[in-house]
This record gives structure tokens, C-alpha cells and sequence, in this order.
């Protein structure tokens, strides 16, 4: 299983499926779940946002009367993410040194596909499974937000895409709210007449600066993160443009503040005679979960059945768990192990990898 999992996920490595381009990976990875028994069917996520592929989602019957679980990954990588060419160094996978490893999150999708070999090797009843790779997850988890959940029986999920080591169970997450602004001055010659201008820039730097920063309590963070504007260096600035977000483990924190924030831009802008165009939205509501819930006492079981101890840990990322506890199915996410994910450094230990797979194994076989 061990060389089996490994030569599978170099196999999908080399498949390029950056975020909006994952159609080839997904048709591979949908003929690997039929070929398993799964009825397979491809939604059409990705012409909701732009992409070439939907969400692969593959259903095993299991036995009568028992609760299905959900099993997720998603299939999607992060730029450098074409032309991998995966590296076997001792008991680590990396990349060339070019491209990411995508092991965020094909670690994940390997992970599941052996685990379910395993499942249907070692016994004969299995509970009813309804497997999904999700597509764009790395681009504001578009896959997930455009699932069809009506035609979702699961109410309890888990999630194979976090890069801690297997065994850690992310059991909370943040609620994410991006902030777009822009200051709207007045244009000038900076030379001959600078006194008939607003510069944006210089009001965009005084709203700016009385930005929350950083971390901003144990459970909040803020910053932002994009700007831009200006055409010449002789023209008195007439708009720029930027973009932030706030998150926080508490829903009410991060809307608060995300409304203060944009209250503070306004109030800004106006002391100096600029108009500031401001506007929030939620891009995901956290979740938190209770360690006394069936979603984790089965994970702790199935933990348990390779000698392992679970271990929690919040997060302050995103990943499609916050859209799956949103449409109702309680949703954790596990540990995969890899290291430096989402640069050229990114490398996956094969030990966590095979772990893995054995933890999608017992999850399953668990109930």
C-alpha cells in the first residue's frame, strides 16, 4: 500500500490542475472512485465561477439503516502549481524546486482513495460513504460554496487538508470577512496647482494607518493587504483602491469590527475632503466544534485503531469545512502532515502520507 500510495500521488502530482483548471485531474480521479465500486456523478460547480470542472462526487451504498459520512479533499493547487515533477528524497516527497508539491491537498485525495481500498479489502459491509473532491478550495472555496447540498444525505464530514501532522483534529475556525475600500480625491497638476487636489494617496495612507494590523487579540487578526492607484507623479492622486479582511474565532468580533473599520475609512476620508466607497462581506462563517460530538468521538475511535491520540487545535485558515458546517453537515478537518505548503519548498513526509490513508480506513470502518 505503502509504494502503491506514493506512485498514485506522483501519478496526480504530474496532472496540472491549478485552481479553475482542474478538469483533466477531475476526470482521472472519478474513474479511480468507479473503478472502486462508487457511483460517480461531476456537478457544475465550475460554471457557476469561471472554472473547467465541477465537483467529483462518489457515493458507496454501504449498509442499511447506518448514518453516511462525508469524506473530502480537494483537487485544486496553488500557483507554481504546473509541470510538477515529484521527487522521492528518503522518506519525503518534494518537487523539482520550481512548482509547488501539491501535497495541499493531494495528499488528502491519495489519502481517501486508499482508504477506501483498504475499507472494502478488510470487510465486507461498509457504512454508506459519500466521497467528494472539490475543485477551487484555493480560490475562496468555490467548490464547496456551489455543491449541491440538497442532493447531500451526510450530516457529519471530515476533511483531509490541513498540513499538521496526522492525528491533529482542527475542531474551530474563523468567520473571514473581506473589506474593500477606495478613496475618491480630487486631481491636480502636483506642480502647477496642487492646491486643487485631494490626493488619495495621502488620505488612503491616514484611513490605512488607524487599521487594526496584526494580530489583534487571541482569536482576531487583520490586515490589509492589496493596494493601488495613480497614473503619473506629476497628477495629484484621484483614487486608490485597496483590499483587507478580518477574521476572528468569534462571528461577533469579526463583524464588528469589520463594520467599525469601514466606519473609521469613512469618517477618515471625509476630515480631509475625499469620498471613501467601502463595502464588507462575509467570504466564510466559522464553526466550532464540541469534542463530545459524534463527528469527533468518531475520529478519536478510528485515531485510536492505529494507536494514535487525538489532538486538537484551532485555525485561523479557511478550507471547505466552514461551508460544509454552514449547509449543516458537522465537519472537522485532519492533519496531513506535509510541510511548507504553498511554496516550492512544499514536501510531504510518506510516513504521514500512508498514515493518513490508514486514518480514512479506520473513519470508515469505525461506526
Amino acid at each position: 500500500m505503502r509504494q502503491m500510495m506514493v506512485e498514485e500521488f506522483c501519478e496526480l502530482a504530474k496532472i496540472d490542475a491549478e485552481s479553475g483548471e482542474e478538469a483533466e485531474l477531475a476526470q482521472v480521479v472519478a474513474a479511480k472512485l468507479k473503478s472502486l465500486g462508487l457511483d460517480v456523478t461531476q456537478d457544475d460547480a465550475g460554471s457557476k465561477f469561471g472554472g473547467n470542472a465541477g465537483n467529483v462526487i462518489g457515493r458507496w451504498p454501504g449498509s442499511a439503516g447506518k448514518e453516511p459520512i462525508l469524506l473530502s479533499a480537494h483537487l485544486d493547487r496553488v500557483p507554481p502549481g504546473k509541470g510538477i515533477r515529484p521527487v522521492i528524497e528518503g522518506n519525503r516527497i518534494v518537487s523539482g524546486g520550481d512548482t509547488v508539491l501539491a501535497a495541499d491537498d493531494l495528499g488528502g485525495v491519495v489519502a481517501i482513495l486508499a482508504g477506501m481500498r483498504m475499507a472494502r479489502a478488510a470487510r465486507g459491509e461498509l457504512p454508506p460513504l459519500e466521497i467528494i473532491f472539490t475543485v477551487s478550495e484555493e480560490r475562496g472555496l468555490q467548490g464547496a460554496k456551489h455543491l449541491e447540498y440538497t442532493k447531500i444525505r451526510s450530516k457529519r464530514g471530515y476533511v483531509f487538508d490541513s498540513s499538521s501532522p496526522v492525528g491533529v483534529v482542527i475542531t474551530q475556525s474563523p468567520t473571514h470577512v473581506k473589506l474593500d475600500g477606495a478613496i475618491i480625491g480630487r486631481a491636480a497638476h502636483a506642480a502647477v496647482n496642487p492646491e486643487g487636489g485631494i490626493s488619495a494617496i495621502h488620505v488612503a495612507a491616514r484611513a490605512i494607518s488607524g487599521f487594526p494590523f496584526g494580530r489583534i487579540d487571541d482569536e482576531t487578526t487583520a490586515n490589509i493587504g492589496m493596494i493601488s492607484g495613480g497614473v503619473a507623479t506629476n497628477i495629484v492622486t484621484e483614487r486608490v483602491a485597496f483590499k483587507g479582511e478580518l477574521r476572528s474565532l468569534d462571528a461577533k468580533r469579526a463583524l464588528g469590527l469589520s463594520k467599525a473599520c469601514a466606519e473609521q475609512i469613512r469618517l477618515t476620508a471625509a476630515q480631509y475632503g475625499a469620498l471613501a466607497e467601502v463595502s464588507t462581506r462575509v467570504e466564510y462563517y466559522g464553526y466550532a466544534i464540541s469534542r463530545d460530538s459524534h463527528v469527533v468521538k468518531r475520529v478519536e475511535k478510528a485515531l485510536a485503531m492505529s494507536g494514535r491520540e487525538a489532538l486538537y487545535r484551532s485555525t485561523m485558515g479557511g478550507s471547505d469545512s466552514n461551508i460544509f458546517n454552514k449547509q449543516g453537515i458537522e465537519s472537522v478537518v485532519l492533519g496531513m502532515g506535509a510541510s511548507d505548503v504553498h511554496s516550492t519548498a512544499e514536501s510531504l513526509p510518506i510516513s504521514e502520507l500512508v498514515a493518513a490513508g490508514e486514518l480514512a480506513r479506520d473513519i470508515i470502518m469505525a461506526g
